[in-house]
C-alpha cells in the first residue's frame, strides 16, 4: 500500500485513524508464535510521531498499532529494559554493569519462563562481536576520558543483569545482530526475538563512533533519529518477506526505553501478520504492560508488575488481515556543511605557577573554556618548559558538539588553545606525541560532513597547529586512539577501522615526512579488534597494544613492527579475566602493558602485564577499594621505574584518580589530588625529558567536566 508520506502526519493530526478505549480482558488476549522487540532509545512520542525524519516509524504506526499513551518507568536507560523482562527494576537506578555490586537479579523473567514453558528465545544485538559475548561493552574502551560511548552496551540489554542467565549456555543465546538474517532465512526462528540495535542506530548517539545526541530536532538529532528510523524500516522489511512471517501467528513490537524523563510518553507500535491495520489505542500503558502482553501471547503467568499491567490486547487482535504495506523510504540526511578546516585560536589562559619537586603529585593550575565540558585524553612533553596536552571540549555556542582542544605548558602556566576543526560535526583528539624539537602530533577522529567517522591527524610545526590529510580506509569509519613520533618524519599512528559490516580491524597507519599511509598489521580472526596505544624504541621497534578475542576472556593484542612488518606477539596468559589493554611503555627487554581486568562477576580491575615482549606475563597490581579500577596510561620514568594512571570508584559511587608506581618490580599506589566534589580522573601520564612526570584528565564538581592536571617530581 503506497502512500504520500505527509498523510501519515495529517492522520496522526486528526487522529482519523480506529481509536479504541482500555484492552479487553485478558483471558481474551491471542496466542502467538513468534514475537520479536526492537527497542530504541531516548526520544519522546512527539520527537517521532509526526516527525518528517522518521517515515517508516510514522508509517508504521499509521498502517498497524499504536499506543499513543505509553510510558518508560525508569531512569535512565537501564531500569527500563530490566523492567521489559522482569516485571521490576528491583531497584536498580543507574546504568552500571551487572557484574557490580547489586546489578544480578536472582529473579524469574520473561526468558525464564519461556524455557519452563519449552518455547525458544534468542537475542540479537548489533555491535556485539561474537555469539555469547560477556563484555559490558564493544568496543571495550566504554568507560574512561573523555566520556566514550560505545557499539554494544549491556546497560541497553537487560538480559545478562538476570542471575540465571550469566552461564554459558545462556550466554550463548546472545547474539551478533547478523545472526538474525541466518535464522530468518533457514526458517529457524525463535518463539520471542530480542533485537537491540547499537548506540549509532537506536537514535542514543555514540561519540566516538557517531554523533552525540543533542536538543531535539538540532541537526545532530536528526541525524540520528533519521538512521534509527532506516535501521527499524530494514528489520522491519527483513522480518516482513522472510518466509515464516505469513505461517501462523506473529508480530512486532517497536518501542523505546524512555523519552526525556522516566515516565516520558514514548512511541510504541505494534505491527502483526494477521491482526490491527490503523489502530491508534488511548489505553495508558507502560513495560509492564507490554511483559504482560507478551506473557500473555505465550500463555505464561505474569511477574511482579505485570501482573496487576494492563495489557495491549487491542493491538494484538487477531483480525485476519494479512496485507503488508509498503513502508516508504527511509530519509537520508543531506550533508551538514563542508569539511572544511577552522583556524587556531586561543580560547583560556591558566594562572601562573611553579612546579614543586617534594616527592608527590601536585595539581597544576590548568585554563578552561565556558561552563562545560573540557576533557584531557593525553600529554607529552619536550622539556620542562614545553608540554602538550589535548582533548576535546564543548564551546559555548556549539554546546553540542565536541570541538579539538589542547593546552600547552610554557614553563610558567597553561594556555587552551582550539585546535583545527574539520566540518561542522564533532572533532576529537585523543593522543599526543612531542619531539623534543618541540614540534608535536595529535590524533584522535571527526564526523565529516557526511556524517563518516574519520580518523583525524594534526601537527605542531613549532608556530601553529594543522590538519594534514591520511587515508581512511574503513567504509564503517575509522579513528585513531594513539600516536608517537621518532622524527618529525617518522610517526606511527594507531586505532581501529570498522568495514561495511561493522565488523572491527586494527588500524596503523605510517608518515615518512609527506605522506600518510596504511602499513598493515595483524588483524588476528580475520575482525573484532583494536589497537588503542602506540610506543616507539626506535624506527625499527615499535609496539601497538589493544584487544582482540573471538571468545570469553579476550586477550591482550600485542603487535610489533620491526621496520618491514607488523608480527603479533604472545598475549599475556589469563583463562578467567578478558584483558582491555590501554597503554604501553618500555624497551625492546622490558615491556609494561595496562589496562582493566573484566571477569563478569566483579567490578573492574588493574590490568598490568610486564616482562620481554615476547614472554609478557600478568603482574600484581594493586588496586584502591574493592569498586572499579582501571588504567589508561603509563610511562617510563629517568630512573627506571614505571607510572600508570587512571582511576576507581569509592565506595560512595565517586571517580577518584588513581597513580601505580612500579619500582624493581613491585606496585604501589601514590597520593594523587583530587579536585571538587565529582569524579576526577587522570587519561595519560608522560615523562618529562630532564624534569618529572605530567598526568592529566578530568575533574567535576555539579555535574561537568573540567580539566586536571598534575606534576609529579
Amino acid at each position: 500500500m503506497k502512500r504520500v508520506f505527509a498523510a501519515v502526519f495529517a492522520v496522526f493530526a486528526a487522529l482519523s485513524a480506529v481509536l479504541v478505549g482500555t484492552g479487553a480482558s485478558a483471558s481474551t488476549f491471542p496466542q502467538y508464535d513468534h514475537v520479536f522487540l526492537l527497542v530504541d532509545e531516548n526520544h519522546n512520542y512527539s520527537n517521532i510521531i509526526g516527525n518528517p525524519n522518521a517515515p517508516e516509524i510514522n508509517a508504521l504506526a499509521q498502517d498497524y498499532g499504536s499506543a499513543i499513551r505509553y510510558t518508560g518507568v525508569g531512569d535512565p536507560s537501564l531500569p527500563n529494559y530490566i523492567a521489559m523482562l522482569g516485571g521490576s527494576t528491583f531497584g536498580i537506578s543507574d546504568d552500571d554493569p551487572y557484574f557490580f555490586p547489586g546489578h544480578t537479579i536472582n529473579q524469574s523473567n520473561l526468558l525464564t519462563q519461556l524455557e519452563g514453558a519449552g518455547k525458544s528465545w534468542k537475542g540479537y544485538y548489533q555491535g556485539m562481536p561474537y555469539a555469547g559475548y560477556r563484555g559490558y561493552c564493544f568496543p571495550a574502551k566504554c568507560n574512561g576520558i573523555p566520556d566514550a560511548d560505545t557499539q554494544y552496551v549491556a546497560k541497553h540489554n537487560g538480559v545478562p543483569y538476570f542471575a540465571d542467565k550469566q552461564t554459558p549456555a545462556e550466554f550463548a543465546k546472545q547474539n551478533p545482530l547478523g545472526q538474525l538474517s541466518t535464522d530468518l532465512a533457514s526458517g529457524q526462528v525463535p518463539n520471542f526475538s530480542y533485537i537491540i540495535p547499537d548506540e549509532c542506530n537506536d537514535m542514543h548517539g555514540a561519540p566516538p563512533w557517531c554523533v552525540d545526541s543533542g536538543k531535539a530536532g538540532d541537526v545532530d538529532d536528526n541525524w540520528l533519529v533519521a538512521n534509527g528510523d532506516k535501521f527499524v524500516g530494514n528489520t522491519v522489511n527483513q522480518i516482513t518477506s522472510s518466509p515464516m512471517w505469513q505461517s501462523g501467528n506473529n508480530a512486532i513490537v517497536v518501542t523505546f526505553d524512555e523519552g526525556n524523563t522516566a515516565n516520558s510518553q514514548i512511541p510504541h507500535v505494534v505491527i502483526t501478520n494477521h491482526g490491527p491495520r490503523g489502530v491508534t489505542d488511548n489505553t495508558s500503558y507502560d513495560h509492564y504492560s507490554l511483559l504482560a502482553s507478551l506473557q500473555q501471547a505465550f500463555g505464561l503467568g505474569c511477574l511482579q508488575n505485570s501482573c496487576t499491567a494492563t495489557p495491549e490486547t487491542p493491538l494484538f487482535q487477531i483480525t485476519g488481515s494479512n496485507t503488508t504495506p509498503t513502508l516508504p523510504a527511509p530519509i537520508n540526511p543531506a550533508p551538514n556543511g563542508t569539511n572544511s578546516v577552522s583556524a587556531q585560536s586561543q580560547i583560556a589562559k591558566g594562572t601562573s605557577a611553579s612546579l614543586t619537586c617534594n616527592g608527590a603529585w601536585n595539581q597544576v593550575p590548568s585554563p578552561n573554556s565556558g561552563n562545560l565540558d573540557n576533557d584531557l585524553a593525553g600529554v607529552s612533553a619536550a622539556s620542562t618548559t614545553d608540554a602538550w596536552a589535548v582533548g576535546t571540549y564543548y564551546p559555548s555556542n556549539s554546546p553540542n558538539v565536541l570541538s579539538t582542544m589542547a593546552e600547552h605548558w610554557d614553563g610558567r602556566s597553561w594556555t587552551e588553545f582550539q585546535l583545527p576543526n574539520v566540518g561542522l560535526n564533532e572533532n576529537s583528539l585523543l593522543g599526543v606525541s612531542e619531539l623534543p624539537t618541540g614540534k608535536a602530533w595529535a590524533v584522535g577522529y571527526y564526523i565529516n560532513a557526511n556524517w563518516v567517522q574519520q580518523a583525524l591527524v594534526e601537527h605542531y610545526d613549532g608556530t601553529k597547529w594543522s590538519v594534514v590529510s591520511n587515508p581512511n580506509p574503513g567504509a564503517g569509519g575509522d579513528i585513531f586512539y594513539g600516536v608517537t613520533a621518532i622524527a618529525d618524519n617518522d610517526v606511527w599512528a594507531v586505532g581501529t577501522q570498522k568495514d561495511a559490516n561493522g565488523t572491527f580491524h586494527p588500524l596503523t597507519e605510517h608518515w615518512d615526512g609527506s605522506t600518510w599511509s596504511v602499513v598493515s598489521p595483524v588483524d588476528p580472526n580475520g575482525g573484532g579488534n583494536t589497537l588503542y596505544a602506540v610506543k616507539a624504541v626506535a624506527s625499527n621497534s615499535v609496539y601497538a597494544v589493544g584487544q582482540t578475542g573471538t571468545s570469553f576472556p579476550s586477550k591482550a593484542l600485542v603487535e610489533h613492527w620491526d621496520g618491514t612488518k607488523w608480527s603479533q606477539l604472545p598475549s599475556p596468559a589469563d583463562t578467567t579475566d578478558s584483558l582491555t589493554t590501554l597503554g604501553v611503555t618500555g624497551s625492546d627487554t622490558a615491556l609494561t602493558l595496562v589496562g582493566d581486568r573484566e571477569n563478569s562477576t566483579t567490578p573492574y580491575t588493574t590490568e598490568v602485564a610486564a616482562g620481554a615482549p615476547s614472554s609478557l606475563a600478568l603482574v600484581n597490581s594493586p588496586n584502591n577499594g574493592t569498586g572499579e579500577n582501571d588504567l589508561f596510561g603509563t610511562t617510563t620514568a629517568a630512573d627506571g621505574s614505571t607510572y600508570a594512571a587512571g582511576w576507581y570508584i569509592n565506595p560512595s559511587g565517586t571517580h577518584q584518580t588513581l597513580i601505580l608506581h612500579n619500582v624493581n618490580g613491585k606496585w604501589t599506589i601514590d597520593n594523587s589530588p583530587n579536585v571538587n566534589t565529582g569524579d576526577n580522573g587522570f587519561a595519560s601520564v608522560a615523562q618529562v625529558p630532564g624534569g618529572g612526570q605530567w598526568a592529566v584528565g578530568v575533574s567535576s564538581g555539579s555535574g561537568n567536566f573540567s580539566t586536571l592536571i598534575a606534576y609529579h617530581c
